[in-house]
């Protein structure tokens, strides 16, 4: 495995605090010109020495040790693909600000709104804020910060809620314009008319919009970025999500799509919620997501920012012809980043994550583990007590602990605390995703200045962060290269994040070609059996049984493997949670399954089982989805060009047993037996003579089916 086959990924994401960010800042988040030999060279915090082993067992995967690879691909100087997620990222005109800023407000705190400076000031800031407080070797001063410039919150507030309504009122998408696909809908028209791509030169970003802050965002990344093109960008509110490549690679890309959701008061504020950018590039489905949880300490806020996650998924769809699969199943590897808001918060209880590795590997998230239900403490949700007082009311405790670990640098025992930690491990959100250990000091809540100076009325947390998770079969296929803190943006409360990322692609994947006429032609032959589901959702209200009909429904990518107008589907079997269908299903895979050189060619290729709920006065629902990894389905097949021999004895047999998932979280298992195999029409026939249960299979259009029930 050589670096040729991987390409680099830049994730960077920061929580801008309503404050136009200096050039200066921005510069110490995203590296100048996309420098990755730099960015690898300074860290103070490499992966390699990261305890959970992620970085180094990806690696090893294929054939290659982390350090190696890190070295092959500085040699290329810049990250081929650069993602920066911004939230809080509005703010008005300094000049209007002096205009507008209410004198009483001035007289009462004498100054400007908090975060309204210049460098020069907020140097001078920094100095009298480091002398205050105590500062250990890694530049981590933890202590009280003098205000060196007061803040007006009235002013703020008032600029924030003007903000809030032009979010409110619309959203504005870039898109690439070569090969790109419309990815309007007409089944979500209020959001896709909201969301549709506006065609614009691809180095003009500032005409999206004339608002003064994403002409500041867009003259900062052009500056900082000047080797790279932009593939997509979308303003949300105060959420923002750029996705830029390297001009070399710009025509490879396709296939872009935006969505976005917004999380905020009564699901329509765009102040939380969440953007998702999806787009392929040489064979291979990439997905970002940029998001804005939730906020505050306390139980009640932990669950909010779980639901936030599902929603965002469940309506940030990203193919009009994959509507019933979310993001965290359509795509091969999906990024998410953002100001997550999950707290550090030291509890006496037993089930908080110990280990301290922060990070969720395969047994942590999306093993073949059954859902298990949770111990009630009184952290939990039953108690809706407001959370945030309780928070306040031993946050002087949990400041106190956390400052001692910060400045002993005992990143281990902060982790152990982590909430993101303790939702990956429990499932509860974003199954199946993994995360570095934060070995650095905690980015929130912090004074707007160089370092690290904390705010005494919040613990000290590991709000901002950077997950990923990969499909079926392609665990392996990302390896992380930096995970980081940018200590020197100084004009937020939150200190951005960048992580650095080397992505395996998928080789070359051809369309799907129509079979051959001819009678010896072979076809991969996909017989499934055994098929049942156990502890499925309730779907139906209890006026209509209070269960769930479930049936599964065949899907592929690419479309034209299994599509006919419509997709195969199981027959429905009537109030039901734990289903057991007593039919096989053949599929056909309308696909040559080979290259000119006889070689596999479904490297890329998806089956995923998508369990529905039927229901017969409205549209059906979607229960969840287990993905499939075709390739892996086919590994052991001899996929050669038809020769006189026989391939009946070269089947290959999987037997399953997965987790449901819908929108990052488990709804029930499914289990079956696959066998596969590269036959002709003939050997076809010798196959099944075995087979006493294969009944006529349902074709059902997804589109004429299903109108809701997505969240």
């Amino acid at each position: 495995m050589s670096s040729d086959d991987y390409l680099t990924v830049l994730v960077c994401s920061a929580n801008v605090g309503n404050a136009e960010p200096t050039l200066s800042s921005f510069d110490k988040w995203v590296p100048n010109d996309g420098d990755l030999l730099d960015s690898l060279e300074k860290t103070l915090y490499p992966v390699d020495t990261n305890d959970d082993g992620t970085s180094t067992a990806s690696a090893a995967a294929n054939g290659i040790t982390a350090s190696e690879l890190r070295k092959s691909m500085a040699k290329g100087k810049q990250y081929d693909i650069i993602v920066i997620g911004m939230q809080e990222a509005a703010f008005v005109d300094k000049s209007y600000k002096k205009q507008n800023l209410d004198e009483n407000a001035r007289e009462g705190d004498g100054g400007e709104p908090d975060g309204i400076y210049d460098s020069e000031r907020s140097t001078s800031r920094s100095a009298t804020n480091h002398s205050s407080g105590r500062s250990n070797d890694n530049g981590v001063s933890v202590g009280k910060s003098n205000k060196g410039i007061g803040t007006s919150k009235i002013f703020r507030k008032a600029v924030k809620a003007n903000m809030l309504v032009r979010g409110l009122a619309s959203t504005q998408t870039y898109k690439r314009n070569p090969k790109m696909r419309n990815s309007f809908d007409k089944r979500d028209t209020k959001t896709n008319l909201r969301d549709m791509m506006i065609n614009q030169p691809t180095r003009a970003l500032s005409k999206l919009s004339s608002s003064y802050d994403t002409r500041k965002f867009d003259e900062l990344i052009t500056t900082t970025c000047p080797s790279y093109e932009l593939i997509a960008s979308n303003l949300r509110g105060e959420m923002r999500l750029y996705v830029l490549t390297l001009e070399r690679l710009a025509e490879e890309i396709s296939d872009v799509y935006v969505a976005g959701e917004n999380t905020g008061i009564g699901g329509v504020m765009a102040n939380k919620g969440g953007i998702i950018v999806t787009l392929t590039v040489r064979g291979t489905r990439l997905s970002f997501m940029t998001c804005h949880l939730e906020a505050h300490e306390g139980a009640h806020h932990y669950v909010n920012r779980n639901k936030n996650l599902a929603e965002i998924l469940g309506g940030a769809k990203p193919d009009p012809d994959y509507y019933m699969l979310d993001t965290t199943i359509y795509s091969h590897h999906m990024f998410v980043c953002g100001d997550l808001n999950y707290r550090i918060k030291f509890s006496k209880e037993e089930d908080v994550v110990g280990g301290g590795s922060g990070g969720v590997g395969e047994d942590g998230g999306g093993g073949n583990k059954p859902i298990t239900k949770q111990k009630t403490t009184r952290h939990d949700s039953k108690y809706s007590k407001d959370a945030k007082e309780e928070g306040e009311a031993d946050n002087g405790s949990h400041f106190a602990q956390a400052k001692t670990l910060v400045e002993e640098k005992k990143w281990k025992e902060l982790n152990s605390g982590d909430e993101l930690a303790m939702a990956l491990k429990k499932r509860d959100c974003l199954t199946g995703f993994k995360t570095l250990p934060c070995n650095f000091p905690p980015t929130f809540k912090v004074s707007r200045e160089a370092g690290y100076v904390y705010n005494e009325k919040r613990t000290p947390s590991y709000t901002d962060r950077i997950l990923w998770k990969s499909t079926d079969g392609m665990n392996g296929n990302i390896i992380p290269m930096l995970y980081e803190p940018c200590p020197d943006f100084i004009t937020s409360d939150h200190k951005p994040i960048r992580g650095g990322f080397a992505v395996k692609m998928n080789k070359s994947q051809r369309q799907a070609s129509a079979p051959s006429a001819h009678s010896d032609e072979r076809q991969v032959n996909l017989l499934i059996s055994d098929i049942k589901c156990t502890n499925l959702p309730v779907m139906d209200s209890e006026l209509m049984g209070g269960l769930s009909d479930p049936y599964v429904l065949f899907v592929s990518s690419p479309k034209a493997l299994l599509w006919e107008k419509a997709w195969p589907s199981t027959k429905v079997i009537y109030r039901n949670l734990n289903p057991e269908w007593d039919e096989d299903i053949l599929l056909k895979l309308n696909h040559n399954a080979c290259n000119e050189k006889g070689e596999s060619d479904l490297e890329g290729n998806m089956l995923y089982l998508t369990v529905m709920d039927y229901d017969q006065y409205s549209g059906d629902d979607v229960i969840g989805t287990v993905a499939l990894n075709l390739n892996d389905l086919c590994s052991d097949l001899s996929l050669s060009k038809p020769s006189k021999g026989s391939n009946l004895d070269k089947i290959q047999r999987t037997v399953l047993s997965r987790p449901i998932l819908r929108n990052g979280q488990e709804y029930g298992m499914l289990e079956c037996t696959i066998a596969s195999g590269y036959l002709t029409p003939k050997e076809t026939k010798t196959f099944l003579k075995n087979a006493t249960k294969v009944r006529t299979k349902k074709w059902r259009n997804f589109k004429d089916r299903v109108f809701s029930a997505f969240s």
